[in-house]
């Protein structure tokens, strides 16, 4: 505040100074004052400080606004007026905030010709360039950081920047970078092992691993990428590899607690979780005062269904600032998948913040619905929304609210309710689709179709959506060439949904292109063996001739889902 303070003041004098030698000439004549503007010129010094005075000030007062391409532009032209290093190097972060890096690159290379020895001014240019598509000119001003930090920093250095690179996701330029200095380091593990890991999270396997192998060819010793090397198997598929070599890594360093977690960690990632929980009892007993731990001990026991064992665990953290809302939290959900709903409900009323808030307030009603006491569910959403003002999470509740009454029958009062929710939010997705499938439910098809198509007016390629509006039409038999158009934007969308390839099958039944339905319901059926899917296809098998086929289909279903009124009805259809 006090530097901005005195930037003011700055402009304030400027400007009385150019006022003062401006007025310095004005004289009377004959009583009348003579013009105020003098012919006396500025300094050019003192008009290049207040031109740079006001850039600054206009691009704080613009920040401040929220208005960050005027921001930008105020500060860029300030990079151009000042010698400062600190000015040029917010104006290249302004820049690269508002995603110009043509401007963010023009700063940031004032910012490096005003402080050369600047390793951030030599890695910002690095940055930009490499996100405008320039790899190959980045090179050189991401050596000459790491050649600065030394060969004893070469680990920091490639672990710095295969932080950098890919904050939210890696892109071409960014691995075709690090390739470059994998390529200008070739003897140097971390530099195999940073272009591995950023491969590994654009999930290039054979790229990553192919480093790999290099760089445990330089050190056969370096754990790290042991490490990597394994978490890659593990996600290519290759569960059994990956999950041996940390045991081999573990005979090695059988009390390392970290090697341990993360061998813990890939076997729950590989759905072994009564290893998994193994592993953890045995980290717990080296370091019982692990808290993080403890909780993962707890999800774990969860999982396997161990409740006893998980509230035990879950007790330990009550007490702990930085997990007791997890406890509650889960501490419920055992309570409620026991249907033991009043203790749940205890549980999940003592989180009065953070991440697992909402959820919590949701499951309140829900299980208050199922204890018969859906108007006091009702209030206690409608309470939970008038401390709300997050546009989200106050969509959640609306939604949640829609359910319980679908849930309880009360169709045509949720449809009203959603009806009342859109006034406020008429172009929210979740809600125009809520309405729409309760629609479905009162059977009015061109509501649903009204709304579906609103959605897809505002996201075209909502998959969801293409393939609910083409099922039901195929379904009531409805424009049934439409429905297949809609149906085969989804399929392109989503190649191996299960549920898009139920509805695409389905359409063709409808249209009498028997088998061709009947491969695209094999294909969902052998992906997700759902009773739906099953008797769309025991439908086709019959309408083909294949009768025995067709009964087996649905005896096999009604095993999995023996009160299916779908099925159950084609059985009966069937016996006659």
């Amino acid at each position: 505040m006090k530097t901005r303070s005195l930037k003011v003041l700055a402009v304030v004098g400027v400007a009385c100074a150019v006022l003062v030698t401006g007025c310095a000439g004005v004289k009377l004549q004959d009583g009348v004052a003579a013009p105020i503007f003098s012919e006396t010129p500025v300094d050019p010094a003192v008009g290049r400080r207040a031109d740079l005075m006001f850039q600054l000030l206009a691009g704080e007062i613009a920040g401040k606004r929220g208005d960050v391409d005027e921001a930008m532009l105020h500060y860029s032209e300030a990079s151009k007026l000042s010698d400062s290093p600190d000015v040029a190097a917010r104006a290249a972060r302004i820049a690269s905030f508002a995603k110009d890096y043509e401007v963010a690159l023009a700063s940031a290379q004032r910012w490096l010709s005003l402080e050369p020895d600047s390793e951030e001014a030599q890695q910002a240019v690095g940055l930009l360039l490499v996100r405008m598509g320039r790899p190959k000119e980045a090179l050189e001003h991401f050596k000459k950081v790491i050649d600065k930090d030394g060969e004893k920093n070469y680990e920091v250095s490639f672990a710095r920047l295969s932080l950098t690179f890919g904050r939210e996701s890696v892109s071409d330029d960014e691995l075709e970078a690090m390739n470059l200095l994998r390529k200008a380091y070739p003897d140097v593990v971390y530099a195999q092992r940073a272009y591995a890991e950023l491969a590994y999270r654009k999930d290039q396997y054979g790229s990553a691993l192919a480093a790999l192998d290099d760089a445990l060819r330089l050190d056969p010793k370096d754990q790290p990428s042991h490490i990597l090397k394994n978490r890659v198997l593990l996600a290519s598929g290759k569960v059994d590899a990956a999950l041996q070599g940390m045991k081999k890594l573990l005979l090695q360093s059988p009390d390392d607690p970290e090697l341990r977690h993360g061998y813990a960690r890939m076997l729950v990632q590989a759905k072994r979780y009564e290893q998994a929980l193994s592993e953890y009892e045995k980290i717990t007993r080296m370091n019982p005062e692990d808290l993080d731990v403890v909780y993962s001990t707890a999800l774990l026991e969860i999982e396997l269904k161990h409740y006893d064992d998980a509230r035990s665990n879950l007790k330990k953290l009550l007490d702990s600032p930085h997990h007791n809302n997890e406890a509650y939290y889960y501490l419920g959900r055992i309570e409620e998948e026991q249907k033991i709903y009043d203790q749940a409900i205890s549980w999940f009323a003592r989180i009065h913040r953070g991440e697992y808030f909402l959820e919590a307030q949701i499951r309140i009603a829900t299980m208050l619905a199922r204890l018969g006491e859906l108007d006091e569910a009702r209030k206690h959403l409608a309470r939970v929304r008038n401390e709300t003002v997050d546009e989200s999470f106050l969509v959640r509740l609306y939604l949640a609210e829609g359910k319980l009454l679908r849930d309880a029958g009360r169709q045509q009062e949720a449809y009203e309710f959603y009806d009342k929710a859109l006034e406020t939010y008429p172009k929210n997705i979740d809600l125009l689709y809520a309405r729409a499938m309760v629609s479905e439910g009162l059977g009015h098809v061109q509501w649903l179709e009204r709304d579906l198509k609103a959605v897809l007016a505002i996201e075209p390629d909502n998959a969801t959506a293409l393939n609910a509006l083409g099922y039901t039409l195929a379904d009531n038999s409805m424009k049934l060439d439409e429905a297949l158009e809609y149906i085969k934007r989804a399929l392109s969308l989503r190649p191996d949904d299960p549920a898009i390839l139920d509805s695409m099958g389905w359409v063709l039944y409808r249209q009498g292109r028997y088998e061709d339905a009947e491969k695209y319901l094999h294909k969902a059926y052998r992906t997700m063996e759902d009773a739906e899917i099953a008797s769309h296809l025991g439908e086709v098998l019959w309408a083909r001739g294949q009768h025995e086929a067709a009964k087996e289909m649905v005896t096999k279903a009604l095993k999995s889902s023996p009160d299916d009124d779908r099925l159950l009805q084609l059985k009966a259809r069937f016996s006659q």
